[in-house]
């Protein structure tokens, strides 16, 4: 009888430490949280302030430019993105103006945002793009009317004590020339405001 009862004891003390084994197994698989992802639709705006400056004049393709979010990107009621979150993107294309030609042409997209957590989230958005009108035109018309003022200072100069102002009368020329041939470059300075959209519908990470 003592060996029955100890046999008795013996199993349910077995049976009580296995299921108080999986009893902390299912409480540390039920304390895993579960990663939950919202999806941002396509062409959502996202408006940000630039933290570099942007100039076609310094520089290239390839180069990286930084932002920071103007306001809360929030999509299905969760907010995927915090308003002041850094943010880059790159200048896929940068065209520096030329001196007679050729106009400045800047391609840029946004490429990745902070989440609530620090980590860097992927984005597509849109290429944007910008260029500056030909001014070909206003050379030709310029450099032409040069022609005739170079004419007219050749004029003054034959006649006598008329030295001076023929050198003045060539440097108001060139400084006519210098403006019609100059370059127009694109630039954005700190703090210029732009609207990038998504390119396509994405799922984010919430945190």
């Amino acid at each position: 009888m003592i060996k029955i009862f100890g046999l008795f004891l013996t199993l349910s003390l077995s049976l009580i430490i296995a299921s108080c084994g999986t009893g902390e197994a299912d409480q540390q698989m039920g304390t895993t949280p579960t990663q939950k992802y919202v999806t941002m639709p396509d062409s959502t705006a996202i408006s940000v302030t630039l933290v570099d400056s942007i100039d076609t004049d310094f520089q290239l393709s390839g180069s990286e430019f930084r932002v920071r979010l103007n306001h809360p990107v929030v999509a299905d009621g969760h907010t995927l993105f915090a308003e002041g979150a850094e943010a880059k993107g790159i200048l896929s294309r940068v065209v520096e103006s030329g001196r007679l030609k050729t106009p400045a042409e800047l391609d840029y997209s946004l490429t990745a945002i902070k989440d609530v957590s620090g980590q860097w989230t992927n984005v597509g958005t849109d290429m944007i793009l910008q260029k500056k009108a030909s001014h070909a035109d206003r050379q030709v018309a310029m450099i032409g009317g040069g022609a005739i003022v170079g004419g007219i200072i050749g004029a003054i100069i034959d006649k006598k004590n008329s030295t001076e102002i023929g050198a003045v009368a060539g440097a108001v020329a060139g400084a006519g020339l210098a403006t019609a041939t100059g370059k127009q470059d694109i630039f954005m300075g700190v703090g210029t405001e732009i609207t990038f959209f998504s390119s396509h519908s994405m799922s984010i990470a919430l945190n």
